[in-house]
């Protein structure tokens, strides 16, 4: 009965694409008891024209390590836990030690590790590697990038033991206005609120608060910032009682709590922003010495190869973690240099260059005597636009002449902001703008806009009072007044 399944197995693998994912499947059935031991050297005979040569390990089923597929790789790694992780620790480091370049290697060596790093938090996943076992792993990435500089699969690897499992999301600000009758409620990662999801829960002067919540970008998916219509009879005119708000995130037993004064018409409450977690929020290692000797490392590796990109990169993230105030110069000097000698990921190099630019900007924002927050981050070159979930007390952003396509739907997570600067950049639509309630003068001189109705999103503005269109295919078209009077009724345009 074995050679006859076995025989069928043999068919399916000359004429599936799919054979070698069969072949693992048959081995683990041999493995369980399923097949027999004659069964399990035939199917070694059958795969082996996929084989290369193992590295001397002789054992049959270790011999599938270098297969090409990463069938072959699960199925060891299966076998390896339930047998000695060290060996296999070891031998992975033998393949690596022939060829640096060998990402499977590198791979497989970091699944194996996977189980020896500490809880992060509770749901959190996993955390840091054990001191002993980094500093071990580090030796062997040294080892590794100062043999090729320029081959990726060691700096991949050394980013991956450097970081740890994403912090699970929380809750960074709370915000509540009692003219807009509104909590928000904003997260450090996107989630989703509704049914079949985790629960956010508020209440008011211990009442719970009913009602729906809704994405601050308004669409039904993933958001930073969720909000909640406060009740009509909350606080109906004149009354303006005082309000006590308290915020509970289900996967996070701690709750968060604002108060709203009767000479107050909005409030505030918002997490500390860590410096070190505004670009590069995975890094699980503690000890800045760690971090900073591989600063070192990078440095000298880049007087001897200047246009490591893997380098380069690796630098920009271990800086931003460390100080990015402090290496702001270093840190823009490694971007430029990534940019030039990657081209052909410059879109991605862009994205990094705007987080960096983005992080430096928000640790240096603060509010002035008026109480307004102002954010400038003009002639940054910014291709995107993040860490919008610590810009939510900002009210006036200003981000003109900058490579900007769009404005995204995160914007509606800022309820405060009143004056929107995006001249000169590259927007040819408003599209998915979402609905400000404090927003009062956009800037959109400069950009490639060329239809009125590309403005249509900004009638869901209630206070906007201000548009500057000038220097826009738009401005220079004769109906343009007429149309934009139509759209956007009571609003002061300037096309000139």
């Amino acid at each position: 009965m074995y050679w006859e399944r076995l025989l069928g197995v043999q068919g399916s693998v000359v004429y599936s694409g799919s054979w070698w994912k069969k072949i693992w499947g048959v081995l683990d059935g041999i493995r369980s008891g399923f097949w027999s031991d004659k069964a399990y050297w035939f199917v070694l005979g059958v795969a082996g024209t996929g084989l290369r040569d193992s590295g001397g390990d002789t054992s049959p089923h270790w011999s599938l390590l270098v297969a090409p597929p990463v069938h072959a790789w699960e199925h060891r790694r299966t076998l390896a836990a339930e047998e000695d992780p060290e060996a296999e620790l070891a031998f992975a480091g033998t393949l690596l030690s022939r060829d640096f370049s060998n990402f499977s290697a590198w791979h497989h060596r970091s699944r194996l590790l996977a189980p020896t790093r500490t809880p992060a938090s509770p749901g959190g996943g996993a955390g840091a590697l054990p001191p002993h076992r980094l500093q071990m792993e580090l030796e062997l990435v040294q080892n590794a990038v100062f043999t090729d500089p320029n081959d990726q699969s060691a700096w991949v690897y050394l980013r991956c033991i450097l970081s740890r499992a994403s912090p699970p999301p929380r809750i960074l600000c709370l915000y509540v206005n009692r003219e807009d009758a509104t909590l928000a409620v904003t997260f450090s990662r996107p989630v989703v609120v509704g049914a079949g999801s985790s629960a956010l829960t508020a209440t008011v002067d211990g009442s719970a608060l009913e009602g729906a919540w809704r994405s601050g970008e308004g669409r039904p998916r993933p958001s930073h910032t969720w909000l909640c219509d406060l009740p009509p009879d909350l606080a109906p005119p004149p009354a303006r009682p005082r309000l006590h708000f308290r915020v509970t995130w289900e996967p996070n037993p701690a709750h968060r709590e604002v108060t709203l004064l009767p000479d107050e018409n909005e409030a505030w409450w918002q997490e500390p922003i860590k410096a070190g977690e505004l670009f590069w929020p995975e890094v699980g290692v503690a000890e800045a010495s760690v971090l900073e000797a591989q600063v070192e490392t990078c440095r000298q590796l880049l007087e001897l190869e200047p246009r490591s990109r893997g380098c380069l990169l690796t630098l920009v993230l271990l800086l931003s973690a460390l100080d990015p105030l402090g290496h702001e110069d270093e840190i823009r000097r490694c971007l430029r240099d990534l940019q030039e000698a990657d081209p052909l990921r410059i879109g991605f190099v862009g994205d990094v260059a705007s987080r960096a630019e983005a992080a430096v900007g928000v640790l240096r924002m603060g509010a002035g005597p008026d109480g307004a927050v102002r954010l400038r981050l003009p002639r940054k070159a910014l291709t995107s636009l993040p860490l919008l979930e610590h810009m939510v007390l900002v009210t006036h952003l200003d981000l003109a002449g900058n490579d900007l396509g769009g404005l995204p739907p995160a914007l509606g997570g800022l309820r405060r902001l009143q004056v929107l600067d995006v001249s000169h950049n590259k927007v040819t639509t408003l599209r998915g703008f979402p609905p400000l309630p404090r927003l009062e003068e956009l800037h959109l001189d400069g950009n490639p806009i060329s239809h009125a109705s590309a403005l249509a999103p900004l009638a869901t503005c209630p206070r906007l009072a201000r548009l500057r269109l000038a220097e826009t295919p738009l401005a220079a078209t004769p109906e343009a007044a007429t149309h934009l009077a139509q759209l956007l009724p009571g609003i002061d345009i300037a096309l000139a």
